[in-house]
């Protein structure tokens, strides 16, 4: 079968899972055979635009959502040391890693801090929360009241909805990886 017979079937069997239903269940809801419905899901039927048209229907879906190819699960992504935005005279680089999307809630930074720097954050929304964890030297994240130091390997969560800050205390170029989830 083609590309989009199979794309086809991936989507339809994506949200049948989804929503935990049966072949049983989709074929009484779309009029359309269980035995159509499991040869589509299988990419070995190429469906009319009607019988798209009566899946699409009973499900409640998109027509065009049953056609859109699978989205990757399996992505490679890497830092360009040339593309950053800095701060503190260049002394605190951030690289965005992970770019955020809406359906993941996320976004994903490397961050340099060269030795000595302190960089000052303003509040974020509310329910925002930050994750960093330091992956080369220390680091001393300040939140509101609260103060940590950090090391090599341990990683520190907190609600970013008031000043927060970064500071390295070392003579060295400490790295940091931050997670930025919007909830």
């Amino acid at each position: 079968m083609d590309q989009m017979s199979r794309n086809i079937g991936i989507q339809l069997k994506k949200i049948r899972k989804e929503r935990s239903l049966s072949l049983d269940d989709v074929a009484k809801a779309t009029d359309v055979s269980k035995a159509q419905l499991a040869q589509i899901e299988k990419g070995e039927a190429n469906p009319t635009v009607s019988t798209l048209w009566k899946i699409a229907a009973g499900l409640k879906i998109s027509f065009s959502s049953l056609l859109q190819p699978p989205k990757t699960f399996f992505q490679k992504y890497s830092v360009d040391p040339s593309t950053y935005v800095s701060e503190e005279n260049g002394k605190y680089r951030v690289y965005s890693i992970i770019p955020y999307n809406p359906e993941r809630g996320w976004e994903f930074y490397k961050i340099e801090m060269d030795p000595g720097v302190i960089h000052k954050s303003e509040p974020h929304t509310e329910g925002v929360e930050e994750t960093v964890t330091v992956i080369e030297g220390q680091a001393v994240v300040q939140c509101g009241n609260m103060k940590e130091c950090l090391e090599e390997g341990e990683t520190l969560v907190f609600s970013a909805n008031q000043p927060h800050q970064y500071e390295n205390p070392t003579d060295k170029v400490t790295i940091l990886h931050l997670i930025i989830q919007y909830r």
